[in-house]
C-alpha cells in the first residue's frame, strides 16, 4: 500500500526551503557574474533591486540600505557586474535571491554588446533603410503577437473603434522564449502568404531580455523580406529593438500602431459632410446669381413674348436646380459609403462628382443665357417699334410713318417708305 504523502502548508515549505538553502554553505559567501536588467532602486527604502541574468537564465538581486551607501559603481541596466554575495530564500514571495554585500563594475553587458554589434551589421547592409508606404486605408491586417497578452486586445479595440470594416487576422507567436524568434518568422511566413495589406506584429513592454526575440538576426532579416508593409509595436515609447529599425513604421505601443494603421472613419465622415454642405451652398449661391441676371434681364426689355419666355424658363430652373441638388447628394452618399473600402478612390471620385456637377451648371447658364432676348439681337435679330408698341404685323403701319429698330448694341430712327405684306 502506497504511503500517505505528507501534507504541508504554504509557509512550512518556505521554511524547509529556506533551511535547505541556509544548510549549503556553497551559497553564503560567493560572486556571480552576469548583467543588470530591471534595476529599481527604492528611493523610500533606500533598498536597490535588479535582475542578474546571463543567456539561459536570471535570478533576483536585493542590495540593502546599509550595503548601498558603500557601493561606489554608479549601477544601470546593460552593464556587466560581478555581485558578492549570499543566496536566499524570501519566503513570503516564495523565491530565492542574492542577497549583496558587493557590487563591482564587469565590462559592458554581453546583451547590450551583441545588440550594438548586430545594429551596426545590419544597418550597413542597408536593412533599415527600406521604409515603405502604408496603405491608406487597409482592407485588411495581420497581426503578430501572444494570444495571452493584453496586445491583441488593445489592437483590435482600437482598430474596431477607428474602423470596424476592416477585417484582422490573428497569427499567434510566441513572443518571449527560446522558440519565441523562430515563432515569429514562421508567423510572418504565414502572414506573406495571405492577401493582407499590412502587419504588425509586437508584445508589451519588458526587461532586455523579455524583449530579445525582436533582437534576433533571423527576426530582423524576415521582416526585411516581407512582401507586406510592417508596423512594429513591440514594448513601451522608450523600449527599441532591432525591430523597430528594420519595420517600415515603427509605434511606440500598440495602441499608438492601431492609430497609424487606420484612419478615424468618424472624422473622415465629418470631412465629408462639411465638404457636401459647401458645395451646395456655393451651387445654391451661383443659382441665385443667375437667377436675378435672367429677372433683370426681362424687366428692362419689357416685352410681352420674350417674357412669357423668361418665366417659363424660370420655372423649368427651379426643377431643374432641385434636380441637380439631389443628384450630388446622392453621389456624395455614394461616396461616403465606398469610403470604408477605398479612401483615397473616394477622393478622387468626390472631386470628379463635384467637377462634373459645375460643369453641368455651367451648361444649363448657357442655356439660360441663350434664351435671353439680348442674345437673340446678337445673333443678327432686331425689334421694331412704333411708338412703344412692338411692330407684330406689316400692316401696323403705312408709308410715312416714322419707326426705331433695336439692335444689340443700339437704336436706329427710320422712316416708312413703303409697305409690303406677304400673301
Amino acid at each position: 500500500m502506497t504511503a500517505k504523502p505528507l501534507t504541508v502548508t504554504v509557509s512550512q515549505l518556505g521554511r524547509k526551503i529556506a533551511s535547505m538553502i541556509r544548510s549549503e554553505k556553497t551559497f553564503e559567501d560567493l560572486c556571480v557574474k552576469g548583467e543588470i536588467s530591471n534595476y529599481s532602486p527604492n528611493a523610500r527604502s533606500g533598498h536597490i533591486y535588479f535582475t542578474l541574468k546571463d543567456d539561459e537564465a536570471s535570478i533576483k538581486v536585493v542590495i540593502f540600505r546599509n550595503t548601498a551607501q558603500n557601493i561606489k559603481t554608479a549601477l544601470e541596466d546593460g552593464m556587466a557586474v560581478v555581485v558578492r554575495g549570499t543566496v536566499k530564500c524570501y519566503e513570503p514571495g516564495g523565491y530565492y535571491q542574492i542577497v549583496a554585500a558587493d557590487v563591482s563594475a564587469g565590462g559592458e553587458g554581453e546583451l547590450a554588446a551583441r545588440f550594438a554589434e548586430l545594429k551596426a551589421k545590419l544597418e550597413a547592409e542597408g536593412l533599415f533603410r527600406q521604409k515603405r508606404r502604408l496603405s491608406e486605408m487597409p482592407r485588411k491586417i495581420c497581426v503578430i503577437t501572444s494570444e495571452s497578452g493584453a496586445v491583441l486586445h488593445d489592437i483590435l479595440q482600437n482598430i474596431g473603434s477607428r474602423c470596424p470594416e476592416v477585417k484582422i487576422v490573428f497569427i499567434p507567436a510566441a513572443v518571449q522564449g527560446e522558440y519565441a524568434p523562430a515563432s515569429i518568422v514562421s508567423a510572418l511566413g504565414i502572414a506573406n502568404g495571405t492577401d493582407a495589406d499590412l502587419i504588425i506584429f509586437g508584445r508589451g513592454g519588458g526587461s532586455a531580455e523579455d524583449l530579445s526575440a525582436f533582437n534576433d538576426e533571423s527576426v530582423a532579416r524576415a521582416i526585411f523580406a516581407s512582401r507586406i508593409p510592417t508596423i512594429s509595436a513591440v514594448g513601451h515609447e522608450t523600449d527599441f529593438t532591432i525591430a523597430d529599425f528594420v519595420a517600415d513604421e515603427r509605434a511606440s505601443t500598440p495602441t499608438k500602431a492601431a492609430q497609424i494603421a487606420v484612419p478615424d472613419m468618424r472624422e473622415m465622415l465629418y470631412k465629408l459632410d462639411e465638404k457636401k454642405r459647401a458645395i451646395g451652398v456655393s451651387l445654391y449661391r451661383v443659382l441665385d446669381r443667375k437667377t436675378v441676371a435672367v429677372s433683370m434681364t426681362g424687366t428692362a426689355i419689357k416685352t410681352k413674348s420674350p417674357m412669357q419666355r423668361l418665366r417659363t424658363n424660370e420655372q423649368k430652373l427651379a426643377p431643374a436646380a432641385e434636380k441637380l441638388r439631389m443628384q450630388m447628394e446622392r453621389i456624395l452618399e455614394e461616396r461616403t459609403r465606398q469610403c470604408t473600402d477605398v479612401y483615397s478612390g473616394i477622393r478622387r471620385s468626390a472631386k470628379a462628382a463635384v467637377d462634373a456637377k459645375e460643369n453641368a451648371f455651367v451648361h444649363t447658364a448657357s442655356v439660360i443665357e441663350l434664351l435671353n432676348p439680348l442674345a437673340v439681337l446678337l445673333r443678327g435679330y432686331s425689334i421694331t417699334y412704333s411708338g412703344d408698341k412692338v411692330l407684330m404685323s406689316a400692316g401696323d403701319v403705312r408709308e410715312g410713318d416714322k419707326i426705331r429698330i433695336r439692335l444689340s448694341d443700339g437704336s436706329i430712327e427710320a422712316a416708312v417708305e413703303g409697305v409690303q405684306k406677304d400673301k
